[in-house]
């Protein structure tokens, strides 16, 4: 009779026991179920926390970055010119529509966006975990093990906290576990598989610098995997040429921006850092100490854990090879471990690489020495990558254990229940749960910047707050005003009405030849007043100063005092800079009461300027008026620019 070779065969066949791991249909004991619960639930609870603390300390005011799209005035933005330009040496197509759609929806809302950007990216990042673990251990205690390997990623000071849109450089991750999570979980016919992984390849590579060299080393990867092992890969071949052309495609993009936009240089100038150098190599351990949470304070303690640690992946990884080379079926336990360790390190190693090689050279003159250049590898959220790779290097122990002893698996799962529970122990006592005290600080600083915003408005700029952003940030802020961005209700334009006018004219002040009067008489009285007889729209159109005086004038003040004999309503019209006649969208509106004092006071704000013409309609009926004190002040200007 012919017997089929199912996986208690293949794994026999591999030296492994078919009880090597625990069968999917045991049920766990109290006490494993105890175990199992805690190791899951401590970190979504971490995740929880850091939610709760965001929430708590989190201030609504953009942050370094964040202010890039205001100077130029696309927040909210969805056009491809927009989308497909680079910035900060990358293309970033899928970041700059997720910051469209939060400002398109929430205005650019500092706390909404980092609440849902935290709890979206780390959330799928643990859910694809857990699920390429339970595939890979096919053991509910072990993959809850290591699982609670995952607090490292959950670690404070990543990349929430301060920038809106810092967490961009995360998001590449899902869709490389999401590719892995196809390759190696779906049951869907390849055509589907294929399809999927180069539209996730594609948004890989438009995501992030990083997303796209990343997914070009995974699919060379699995191309390795399938040439060394065709008989149980050879499936994944339509699957490895899809990740491998949109990898190259968007490789292809991002290179561009490097060579041709950037010039070959990153960070204005910086030059590249070789893997040649001992400086490389050692901030790349500083990188991969960081995510284990060591202590930079200890730097030599802290780098002999590292190369322990990296031994102990290293020797994973070529167990991952080794069992991806004898597999039998691509299914069985050890190839799919094997598959999925080797996939995630080729990416988050070649993520090191580019890390160190644009960074590196990024240091202060004083840090020369190869324990002060590690340390200075802990600085910064790019270590945040690495703390993918340790719940698989656990999980690789794991099953190069079992297929050195086993038939002691019990020795085993005690063994890893003890060293999960050092771990969780460890990375508590070096600050996992500690989210409070750090958005505390970073709420601290916010509200220094946020003093310093709020000052500089008192007096009309020039709004310069170089640890809010390291330039002039007056463009900036007259766009978010004029887009209603959501920090503006903090740091109203309300704030300029105190500032010195700079220059300030007095319209009524001179013969007013300048003041056209329609559907009324006019009369001038002493004391800079015009009193305006009853007529249908009446109507006083002026200008001020020369044709340009006011077109490197973002915020324009004007002040006057309006009698009337009942209540109405007083209407500004203005001329924005390139717009051709007054209108009603540019405009403002008061109401007024019955009486001889009526002060009115209107501030507009325009990101280009305004022409020097101006409209004021003193009432919406017919009756007369009387207008006084009629002054155009400039208030905020254009920096760089003489008044």
């Amino acid at each position: 009779m012919k017997r089929s070779v199912g996986p208690q065969t293949a794994d026999l066949m591999l030296g492994v026991a078919p009880h090597a791991m625990r069968p999917p249909h045991h049920t766990p004991r109290p006490a494993e179920r105890i175990i199992i619960a805690l190791f899951i639930a401590i970190p979504i609870a971490c995740l929880v926390w850091m939610a709760v603390q965001w929430v708590n300390y989190g201030i609504d005011l953009p942050y370094f970055d964040d202010w890039r799209a205001y100077f130029d005035g696309t927040s909210g933005s969805f056009s491809l010119k927009y989308l497909f330009t680079p910035a900060n040496d990358t293309l970033y197509a899928v970041g700059k529509f997720l910051e469209s759609l939060n400002f398109m929806i929430f205005k650019g809302n500092s706390v909404v966006d980092q609440l849902l950007s935290m709890t979206t990216t780390l959330g799928f990042l643990l859910l694809l975990q857990w699920i390429l673990l339970k595939s890979a251990l096919d053991d509910r205690l072990l993959t809850a093990c290591a699982f609670a390997f995952t607090l490292l990623m959950l670690q404070s000071d990543s990349y929430w906290g301060r920038q809106n849109i810092a967490y961009h450089q995360a998001v590449p991750l899902i869709f490389i576990l999401g590719a892995v999570y196809i390759l190696v979980v779906s049951p869907w016919p390849w055509p589907v598989r294929s399809f999927v992984l180069f539209v996730m390849g594609i948004l890989s590579g438009l995501t992030y610098t990083s997303g796209a060299f990343s997914l070009l080393a995974l699919a060379a990867t699995l191309i390795v995997c399938i040439a060394i092992n065709r008989r149980a890969f050879g499936d994944l071949i339509p699957d490895g040429v899809a990740l491998f052309c949109a990898s190259v495609i968007t490789v292809i993009v991002q290179g561009y921006v490097l060579v041709f936009v950037q010039h070959g240089q990153v960070h204005t100038g910086t030059p590249w850092s070789l893997p040649n150098s001992p400086e490389f190599w050692f901030y790349l351990f500083g990188k991969v100490g960081r995510s284990l949470m060591l202590a930079g304070s200890d730097p030599l303690r802290s780098l002999l854990v590292v190369l322990l640690c990296m031994a102990l992946a290293v020797t994973v990884a070529i167990a991952g090879l080794r069992n991806v080379k004898t597999a039998e079926t691509r299914h069985s336990v050890p190839a799919r471990s094997g598959l999925i360790t080797l996939l995630l390190f080729a990416s988050v190693f070649f993520y090191l690489l580019m890390v160190a090689a644009g960074r590196s050279d990024l240091r202060p003159a004083n840090i020369s020495t190869p324990l002060q250049l590690f340390a200075f590898g802990f600085a910064r959220f790019h270590f945040f990558w690495a703390t993918l790779i340790w719940p698989w290097v656990f999980a690789g122990a794991i099953v190069m254990a079992t297929m050195l002893w086993p038939r002691k698996m019990g020795a085993i799962r005690i063994v890893a229940v003890v060293a999960t529970s050092c771990v969780v122990v460890f990375t508590m006592a070096a600050g996992v749960f500690a989210h409070a005290s750090y958005f505390r600080q970073t709420s601290d600083l916010t509200l220094r910047n946020g003093a310093c915003l709020h000052a500089k408005l008192l007096i009309g700029g020039p709004i310069d707050c170089p640890t809010l952003y390291p330039r002039d940030m007056t463009l900036a802020y007259a766009n978010a005003v004029k887009m209603g961005a959501s920090f503006i209700r903090y740091f109203p334009p309300d704030l300029l009405e105190r500032a010195p006018g700079n220059p300030t004219w007095n319209v009524l002040g001179k013969p007013i030849d300048g003041v056209t009067v329609s559907n009324a008489k006019a009369e001038t009285r002493p004391g800079n007043q015009l009193n305006l007889s009853a007529g249908k729209d009446v109507q006083m159109a002026f200008s001020v100063g020369q044709a340009g005086d006011l077109h490197h004038c973002l915020a324009v003040r004007v002040d006057s005092t309006v009698g009337v004999e009942n209540p109405t309503t007083v209407q500004l019209f203005y001329v924005p800079w390139g717009a051709s006649t007054f209108s009603e969208a540019n405009s403002r509106t008061r109401q007024i009461a019955a009486g001889n004092g009526n002060a009115v006071r209107f501030l507009v704000i325009e990101p280009h300027g305004f022409k020097n013409e101006f409209r004021l309609d003193p009432v919406s009926d017919s009756q007369p008026s009387v207008v006084k004190e009629l002054n155009v002040s400039c208030v905020l200007r254009e920096p760089g620019v003489a008044g």
